[in-house]
């Protein structure tokens, strides 16, 4: 007998979550890094390669854990100097304070 393979869908993108994911790659531009989305067995971060800074995201992740991700990436190497929205600003603090609890 066969088996019916029932087909996951796909949970579709939250366009709130996008626009965070955008301003917050923005940020790390105007810092000086390339930001690369890509598949791969790594969560995300920033590294140098030949000279050029890089910060890598994986592109499977859910869009909370990218946000997190890129957040605190952004409070490790400070953005002080650099003109942040507000909302945007509250979450790399956020994500901050929360890094500091483990």
């Amino acid at each position: 007998m066969a088996k019916l393979i029932k087909k996951v869908q796909k949970k579709q993108p939250d366009e709130n979550k996008e626009s965070i994911i955008s301003e917050l790659t923005e940020i790390l531009e105007k810092i000086g890094f390339t930001v690369r989305v890509e598949k791969g067995s790594f969560k995300g971060g920033f590294c140098i390669l030949n000279e050029q800074k890089l910060f890598l995201i994986n592109k499977n992740l859910e869009q909370d854990k990218k946000i997190s991700i890129i957040a605190q990436s952004i409070a490790a190497i400070g953005a002080e100097d650099i003109y942040i929205k507000p909302g945007i600003r509250k979450i790399i603090e956020n994500e901050k304070a929360d890094d500091k609890l483990f």
